[in-house]
């Protein structure tokens, strides 16, 4: 279910009517209040914006296109999509219907409506917007596997292949419908026809991650334990953030004798399943209520720690639009986009922080970084400066103001911070080398050699403990 969820999403996400390039400055000040012209501006914003995984600016984009042309199909249409990425499903349906009220043929607003039904649980309403897409037309081929999708969660199998059959009819090639009806036999417990369809479908297409792991469970099931991990191995090539392949591998694994490996291969799969359930849980949480910023907040925190800068730079912006007072939401949303390189826009995020709390400590540090990553050194000298007031003892504050004094040559001044750096953080040992160079340049040669001594000590513990680990 989980992976049909996100295949839904996908398809949204691609489904903008149009496309346009990222708005100038003289764009928008080109924009004439009231005008047609005013209105596919900002609808063009909006798809821009969107492109870019920034659906909360796209949808105030959208928005103010719609109030300038409200019967203007397309923004209601993309409007929807980006209410349906952000997972406000409420609001979602209210603009794919009004797309209908308009244009009751518009079939690929009936698509997503019914999409949403599905997020929703409500299966019978999802199953009437299908079936009156392929009324209208009979050769939208996603339709088809959708609607299969949903009669084969219901066990009704019969139905699901008379609809991969016309659809295979009228595609041949689509490797999806070969998938379904892997599952399908899976479920059937016809494991040997299931393999054949499932191996179709990665003939057909071989970039479907989803797709091995069915083969590898049902490979499981055929006692064939390396087909098993094989399969699952390429599954988590190319999905590593995916759980359900690190399970199928583990047990076949263990069966091939390797429990070594099987076990190490299991606890990968606790962590990410651990991590995996807590977004479902934010999820769900924000499927009963969109507007719940602490959810929103915690979905980009999730997001981070798997790595995806943009989706939780997208979570912290709409964060902050429900709760703009929260430090901590405008301050995370400065580091995704300093992890993006938005340096600008952090920035500015940090500077929102500080206006809430001019005596936000962490902000001063972080835009100092931002300054950094920029190369301008004076500026991210004065942030670090403000940053310490506040938090003499601060480890990388510190340390950053180490490296800033060594490059004007004031040796002096980065020893004394460093040495800060070093205390609060013994195994600070890039702070611990810079110290060292400091002290030589300053002619302090022991206590120069004493750091690098030290440095060594702990460089050879930290291998011993990796090793020991290993």
């Amino acid at each position: 279910m989980r992976a049909f969820i996100l295949c839904v999403l996908t398809l949204l996400g691609c489904a903008e009517m149009e496309t346009a390039a990222p708005p100038t400055e003289t764009e928008s000040e080109r924009i004439v209040p009231g005008s047609v012209i005013e209105a596919e501006l900002h609808f063009d914003r909006g798809v821009a914006l969107a492109t870019q995984g920034r659906d909360t600016e796209a949808i105030d984009a959208y928005k103010q296109a719609r109030q300038l042309a409200p019967n203007y199909v397309k923004v209601h249409y993309n409007l929807a999509n980006a209410y349906a990425r952000q997972l406000n499903y409420p609001d979602a349906i209210e603009s794919y219907v009004r797309v209908l009220n308009l244009d009751s043929m518009h079939v690929s607003a009936r698509h997503n409506l019914a999409a949403m039904y599905v997020r929703q649980l409500n299966y019978a309403q999802a199953i009437i917007e299908h079936e009156t897409v392929l009324r209208f037309d009979p050769s939208h081929i996603t339709t088809y596997y959708d609607l299969g999708y949903i009669h084969f969660l219901r066990g009704e199998y019969e139905r699901v292949r008379e609809l991969v059959a016309e659809g295979q009819r009228r595609d041949p090639n689509n490797a999806s419908f070969y998938r379904l009806l892997g599952r399908m036999y899976a479920k059937e417990l016809e494991f040997t026809e299931a393999r054949t369809a499932l191996e179709q479908s990665i003939a057909l297409d071989s970039t479907d991650a989803a797709t091995y792991v069915d083969l590898a469970q049902v490979e499981v099931k055929l006692r064939d334990y390396s087909a098993a991990e094989r399969a699952s191995r390429q599954s988590i090539e190319l999905a590593p953030l995916e759980k359900e392949a690190y399970f199928v591998l583990a047990n076949a694994l263990r069966r091939l004798g390797k429990g070594e490996e099987s076990r190490a291969i299991l606890d990968q799969f606790s962590a990410l399943d651990a991590q995996l359930d807590k977004i479902e849980d934010q999820l769900r949480m924000l499927g009963n209520d969109p507007d719940d910023h602490e959810a929103r907040a915690m979905l980009g925190l999730l997001y981070a720690r798997q790595g995806r800068y943009g989706e939780a730079a997208e979570a912290y912006t709409l964060a902050t639009r429900l709760a703009p007072d929260s430090l901590s939401y405008q301050n995370n949303l400065g580091n995704m986009q300093l992890r993006l390189g938005q340096y600008e826009k952090a920035i500015s995020a940090y500077e929102r922080a500080l206006a809430i709390d001019p005596e936000y400590a962490e902000a001063y540090y972080n835009m100092g970084q931002a300054h950094l990553r920029q190369q301008r050194f004076t500026e991210a000298r004065t942030h670090f400066i403000e940053a310490l007031k506040r938090k003499p003892e601060d480890v990388y504050a510190n340390y950053y103001m180490g490296l800033l004094h060594a490059r004007d040559g004031d040796f002096e001044q980065a020893a004394q911070v460093l040495e800060v750096a070093v205390k609060g953080d013994p195994d600070f040992l890039d702070a611990r080398q810079k110290l060292a160079v400091s002290y030589l340049k300053l002619g302090r040669i022991e206590e120069s050699k004493r750091e690098l001594n030290t440095l060594k000590e702990r460089q050879e513990a930290a291998g011993d403990h990796a090793q020991h680990d290993h």
